[in-house]
């Protein structure tokens, strides 16, 4: 008897085994992990967070006219190594290394490039069908080298000429409008299959209104993620919600090798913020601890052996923080 109630008991345990085996694997932050302040000091908010090609980390002070400064994990130190920065917001690293920047600077807004070894910053784009853009924000990439970033008007005081937007510069130097109807758009992800577009939306009633477009198709009227399905020219199609939130804005975004997508929200009119984590059927995965002060502005993986290593930035105060995954992140350059 005793012989046949273990014969039936082991399978049980291989279940119960297994089923712990999941759950471990769904927790990408261990339960009890904190974050872990790196830098700190800023004045504004803090924003960016990108790994360079040798591992250290770029990120942001928006306080005018802006600073960019870098972060060397091994050491533990961070230097500016641009200001001003015409404030620059959105960061991005292409195929070639070099520094790709949002920048907002009030008759100056533009996609910039910083070169890697020169430091010599460059224009990229600044103008769509003759009209000035509004302050371009955050930035990725796709397989082709094709650029994805997003420009909304937020608190800027001068009047808008381009609609928010979405926008694709292609490697010829070729501009794309690719859509207008999401509202305000922010952190930006093309998923590792390339077949898919993902944007942050803030939409809080207390930002500036842009008269050439404020409303989204969506419905969306705090926070949340469209999704687009990208195809091989890189064009977008068939947006959809994705995830949706009523706690604060959606702000940046990050990805890991499994497609999941993690997104930053915050609220600075009620101190409102989440970290999430979404799987790619648009369910979440996990809800991420918070940083121990500051609101959740910006995500970014680390780079080589520091690829399990999630970045925060924040912001009310400015800060940059760190904390240990489970899955590596996904950097396409």
């Amino acid at each position: 008897m005793a012989y046949r109630w273990m014969m039936r008991a082991l399978p049980l345990c291989a279940i119960f085994n297994t089923l712990l085996w999941q759950a471990a694997l769904a927790q990408v932050v261990a339960p009890d992990a904190k974050w872990e302040q790196v830098a700190s000091g800023g004045e504004g908010t803090a924003e960016g967070v990108v790994a360079a090609k040798d591992g250290s980390i770029y990120l942001v002070d928006l306080a005018p006219p802006g600073k960019l400064l870098r972060y060397d994990p091994k050491t533990g130190k961070t230097e500016t190594i641009l200001a001003p920065s015409n404030m620059a917001n959105g960061l991005y690293v292409d195929r070639n290394g070099d520094l790709l920047m949002g920048q907002g600077l009030p008759g100056q807004q533009m996609l910039a490039k910083r070169d890697a070894k020169s430091g010599a910053v460059s224009k990229l784009a600044d103008r769509y069908d003759g009209k000035m853009l509004i302050a371009p924000n955050d930035i990725t990439s796709d397989d082709k080298g094709r650029i994805y970033f997003t420009d909304g008007r937020y608190n800027q005081t001068a009047e808008p000429e381009s609609p928010n937007a979405i926008y694709r510069l292609d490697p010829d130097g070729m501009l794309v409008r690719l859509a207008t109807d999401m509202g305000r758009p922010n952190g930006i992800e093309v998923s590792p299959d390339g077949k898919r577009l993902y944007v942050a939306i803030t939409a809080l009633a207390h930002l500036k209104p842009n008269p050439h477009n404020d409303k989204n198709r969506f419905g969306l009227t705090r926070g949340g993620i469209i999704a687009y399905d990208l195809d091989a020219n890189g064009s977008i199609s068939n947006g959809r919600v994705f995830y949706r939130t009523d706690t604060a804005a959606s702000d940046g975004t990050a990805m890991d090798v499994d497609g999941n997508l993690y997104t930053a929200a915050n609220d600075r009119s009620n101190g409102a913020k989440e970290i999430v984590v979404l799987q790619p059927d648009g369910s979440v995965l996990q809800q991420l601890p918070l940083p121990a002060q500051g609101l959740p502005v910006q995500l970014g993986f680390g780079r080589g052996d520091d690829g399990t290593t999630l970045y925060l930035s924040t912001a009310a105060p400015w800060g940059l923080w760190k904390i240990k995954t489970s899955i590596k992140g996904f950097l396409r350059n």
